[in-house]
């Protein structure tokens, strides 16, 4: 819900032209995180059995993620008002937030939302925002919204980078980008191969056991034979 909020939170912002104020970018986000919350409630009215990042109880953990949620929108503001970073407009005239795409990897058909494209001091940029703490492992997701933008726009970004929010806590920072990243290094062809091994394992039910540290974040873990379940 966090994430969730905080995302539509900024969409609203950059949608408004940036003409939001903090206090009213924010209360778009406790719109979006209470509609998040009742839907969940509704599934589990219990929060005690909600799923959390660590060892907190679903009550404490909700209320310091909705905390932490409003710091990283107001902190997402304060950024934009020194960055030279704009929003890109695509030629068909929309800002690129949130930007959707239909296209084809080889032989698989891809649909997907790009963050935000945004105009930099060394040119287009693709942007994930990641309200985690989470390092990011690879590019490939960059790598593909590349390709989406050449497939709809025939326009080539190079460039990418992830925006990591920003944290409270023991070791707080402000939010920002990640340095660019050249997006030319991942190679196209072998970025459909890998879509297409993947659609071929899925039409065919391959589903490999992974278990690992993210199985504590799982939401499906109890029923998991991997794990003894």
């Amino acid at each position: 819900m966090q994430g969730s909020a905080v995302h539509y939170a900024v969409e609203c912002y950059e949608l408004s032209g940036r003409t939001l104020s903090t206090s009213q970018t924010i209360a778009r986000y406790r719109e979006k995180w209470d509609a998040d919350m009742a839907a969940g409630l509704a599934v589990q009215p219990d929060v005690s059995k909600w799923r959390t990042g660590g060892f907190k109880s679903g009550t404490k953990d909700l209320a310091d993620r909705y905390d932490l949620g409003e710091h990283q929108v107001a902190d997402y503001v304060s950024y934009t008002e020194t960055s030279t970073d704009t929003i890109w407009t695509t030629p068909d005239g929309r800002l690129a937030i949130e930007l959707q795409f239909d296209i084809m990897v080889g032989t698989v058909p891809v649909r997907g939302f790009i963050d935000q494209i945004v105009s930099t001091a060394y040119g287009l940029s693709v942007r994930d925002v990641k309200t985690g703490t989470k390092k990011q492992s690879s590019a490939l997701q960059l790598a593909l919204y590349r390709r989406a933008i050449w497939e709809t726009y025939r326009i080539d970004v190079i460039w990418g980078d992830f925006f990591t929010c920003a944290r409270k806590g023991r070791s707080p920072r402000a939010g920002g980008p990640t340095d660019p990243i050249d997006l030319t290094t991942i190679d196209q062809h072998w970025l459909e191969q890998q879509y297409a091994a993947m659609d071929a394992a899925e039409r065919n039910g391959v589903y490999l056991a992974n278990p690992g540290d993210h199985c504590t974040v799982c939401g499906v873990q109890k029923f998991c034979k991997a794990k003894g379940n």
